[in-house]
């Protein structure tokens, strides 16, 4: 159970790596906790779904759209 719960953990951190940023051209009042749930709920999809992207990325660049 205690890998189950890592892996998720890895999962999710490697998401929000790459996708939970504001919408640029970014502000300072982004980066307040208190605005940052506005960030969370409009990137989560792309966070989730991070695999999907990386794959779609990958086969455009290849020329395999």
């Amino acid at each position: 159970m205690e890998m189950l719960a890592l892996s998720v953990l890895i999962y999710v951190a490697i998401g929000a790596a790459f996708f939970a940023h504001p919408a640029s051209p970014a502000l300072p009042d982004d980066f307040h906790w208190r605005s940052q749930i506005g960030v969370f709920r409009a990137s989560l999809p792309a966070v989730l779904g991070w695999p999907l992207t990386l794959w779609r990325f990958g086969q455009t660049c290849r020329g395999q759209d």
